[in-house]
């Protein structure tokens, strides 16, 4: 459990404070971190403390630049955070600020071992007429629910209105320096908020049950982008990503390979990237699924590997092909012994079982330097580019 100190009745007195300045109902943002679990089960309290204190921090430096002296972050149970403005703004004047504090909490944060968190954002109104205690209690209840129908609504309305996007963020040689292959990351074109990460619609399909129609979606967008690509980005592998639904689904493998056929894109060019999580939630079904995909002609990568309950058996039975080092090791490789020794074991591991390695999250050029010393093969990150619509990929190419 995170024990990080609660100031619920901090923020009950502020709220009350400002009911009795304005004499008006007061507007407030709520923000959940929703994986704080996955990052305590993965990498220990420590780590998921270390990312709220991130998080809290990044509150205050937004709260204070945009709503000015007076305003208040407070932390309330568990993984959420209230801002109160230290005016008594309204619900769209708070709504016009969501897309900015998304912004704000995007980049990736150092405590966790993925690097990216899955966050919800929600206003509500507080007003003058019930306790406040009350309020925000249901208000902080509500946002920390699943709501299955909201959030199945939200996620169909983004698939059948053209909301997904194909971000691709490419992957280098490390001996050469040429770009070999992009890894396809999802991103949500919110109608109001504008170009978002994927982090509200996934958690979102989560809670709704509709995973596995996000994913064919997501799919279905690369794939068709792909067959349009000009020739000379013809050679280049495609990364898509796949979850543990996916897995389960035991129609996934046929479908994909229908959806591959269909678009004309040949499946020697895809990998296919699943998490350790993913694959250990139902070994049997994931060996299955994932020889099938293989079959195709597809080639297969454990996503953020060494963050998560790693069985080196699991490795050595299922037709694997890449490992990806998670970028919470990369990012100090050129610092810490500790995580260099970690990255060169996995690298050793990898020949051993005769995969190949590729480094997500290099920033600067003495980690790529480690990087060749080690032996790693492949990498990617914002030392060259970060993620990029499909039709900059020909000029990054040149």
């Amino acid at each position: 459990m995170n024990r990080l100190p609660d100031t619920f009745a901090a923020a009950v007195g502020h709220l009350e404070t400002l009911h009795g300045r304005h004499d008006a109902d007061v507007g407030v943002i709520l923000v959940q971190v929703d994986q704080l679990a996955r990052i305590n089960n993965s990498a220990g309290t420590a780590a998921g403390d270390a990312v709220l204190d991130e998080v809290g921090r990044r509150l205050e430096n937004f709260t204070g630049d945009e709503f000015g002296q007076g305003a208040h972050v407070d932390r309330l149970d568990g993984p959420r955070f209230l801002i109160v403005p230290a005016a008594a703004l309204s619900l769209g004047a708070l709504r016009a600020q969501e897309r900015a504090l998304h912004v704000a909490l995007a980049e990736p944060m150092v405590g966790d071992p993925n690097g990216r968190l899955a966050i919800r954002i929600a206003a509500a109104l507080i007003t003058r007429d019930e306790p406040v205690a009350e309020q925000l209690r249901s208000a902080s209840d509500q946002l920390a629910r699943p709501a299955s129908a909201r959030d199945g609504a939200m996620v169909h309305a983004a698939l059948s209105q053209g909301e997904v996007v194909i971000f691709y963020q490419p992957q280098y040689d490390v001996a050469s320096g040429a770009m070999t292959g992009v890894e396809a990351l999802l991103r949500w074109q919110h109608p109001e908020l504008g170009l978002l990460g994927a982090g509200a619609l996934v958690t979102a399909a989560r809670a709704a049950r509709m995973e596995c129609e996000l994913t064919e979606h997501a799919h279905r967008v690369a794939l068709a982008e792909m067959a349009k690509w000009p020739k000379a980005l013809g050679k280049l592998r495609v990364s898509l990503n796949i979850t543990a639904a996916d897995l389960g689904d035991p129609e996934f493998a046929d479908r994909f390979a229908a959806m591959a056929k269909q678009a004309g894109v040949d499946p020697d060019r895809l990998t296919l990237e699943l998490t350790e999580q993913a694959m250990l939630s139902d070994p049997a079904s994931a060996a299955a699924q994932l020889a099938q995909i293989r079959a195709l002609g597809c080639a297969i990568a454990i996503d953020d590997f060494g963050t998560g309950y790693s069985s080196l058996s699991l490795l050595a039975r299922l037709p694997i092909d890449y490992l990806k080092i998670d970028s919470g090791f990369t990012r100090t490789i050129d610092g810490s012994d500790r995580d260099r020794i970690v990255v060169r074991a996995i690298v050793d591991l990898a020949r051993a079982l005769g995969l190949l390695v590729v480094a997500e999250g290099i920033e600067n050029e003495r980690q790529l330097a480690r990087l060749a010393e080690i032996g790693v093969a492949t990498w990617q990150g914002f030392l060259k580019s970060g993620p990029v619509p499909g039709d900059q990929l020909l000029a990054l190419m040149n």
